[in-house]
């Protein structure tokens, strides 16, 4: 067959993958078969997504298909939200990061009338089933943990680690969930997730900020060597409120590279270098000495609207 000089076919492997793990790979191995029947080049795409094809083990799978089915490794090439791009075999492209869908507008900034912490959690990972154990023990906070315990098995799930390693936190937190402490419940399925991304519609996190002087962020990647900016991060940062991270280490570092504001000289985040379950202790420990003595925000004021005002560039102009 002719191939098409710089025909390209591209496939989209989030079906195939996750953050940490990978799916129906046998499948994937037939998408690029085929594909490369008729194209000279095949692109892998995570859409929106920045995963860590490292970690989840896409990368691992995809060479030994491409191994398997003779494909020179140049002719593979990722494409993915993770700003750093790690990948050590394909070509790993940054894809330009639309998870803010909408063009935001600026809005006023009031004080938190209480200054407690904010935890909003969906899909269940290791990391984050930790970090919601942990804040059970702080009295003034608004927690979700919308996680459907029947939804998954147990010994195939993302936070299979957790429920080995921390066995009897897990039982007290299966008992609870889904958890929420906003009054509501956000409707992921049929919301599809709108309520998250498009937070600037929805009146409900107003009200749920004006409680909030700190939030506790637990992003999409946590392995070393990824950055990937989601509206986790974006949403306290457009409604001015300062944040902690369970996230990659060096994110704050990143953040702060790419011009945030990350209040390192008001708040401890020597966690920043750390992963896993250190850097959730690390995180809380944080949080702790912020809520024993809450900051003044009408001092930050102008700080605040820096982090905001660059959301809202980020979103008109893409630049995340």
């Amino acid at each position: 067959m002719q191939l098409k000089a710089g025909s390209v076919k591209k496939i989209d492997i989030t079906k195939y993958c996750s953050s940490i793990s990978n799916r129906n790979t046998h499948l994937l191995a037939l998408e690029i078969a085929e594909a490369y029947k008729d194209s000279e080049s095949i692109l892998l795409t995570n859409g929106t997504e920045g995963f860590d094809i490292v970690e989840n083990g896409i990368e691992k799978v995809v060479q030994e298909i491409a191994d398997t089915l003779q494909i020179p490794y140049e002719k593979i090439q990722f494409e993915s939200a993770d700003i750093l791009t790690k990948s050590n075999i394909f070509v790993h492209k940054k894809k330009m990061n639309t998870i803010l869908v909408k063009q935001l507008q600026p809005i006023d900034h009031t004080p938190p009338t209480k200054h407690g912490f904010g935890l909003f959690l969906g899909r269940a990972t290791n990391e984050r089933l930790y970090a919601f154990w942990k804040s059970l023990m702080f009295k003034d906070g608004i927690r979700t943990l919308h996680h459907d315990v029947n939804s998954i098995e147990e010994h195939t799930s993302e936070f299979v680690g957790f429920i080995c390693e921390h066995n009897e936190k897990w039982k007290k937190i299966k008992e609870l969930l889904p958890y929420s402490d906003t009054g509501h419940t956000i409707d992921y399925e049929n919301d599809k997730g709108d309520i998250l991304r498009l937070f600037q519609e929805d009146e409900r996190w107003k009200n749920i900020y004006d409680n909030i002087g700190m939030e506790v962020i637990c992003e999409t990647n946590t392995t070393a060597d990824t950055f990937f900016i989601t509206e986790k991060t974006t949403r306290p940062m457009f409604y001015g409120r300062m944040f902690l991270t369970v996230a990659s280490p060096d994110y704050e570092k990143n953040l702060k590279d790419f011009g945030f504001d990350i209040f390192d000289d008001i708040i401890d985040k020597s966690y920043d270098n750390l992963e896993g379950y250190l850097r959730v202790d690390g995180v809380f420990k944080s949080l702790q000495r912020y809520l024993q003595k809450p900051i003044d925000y009408s001092i930050i004021e102008k700080r605040l609207k820096h982090n905001q005002l660059l959301v809202v560039k980020a979103s008109h102009e893409r630049l995340l």
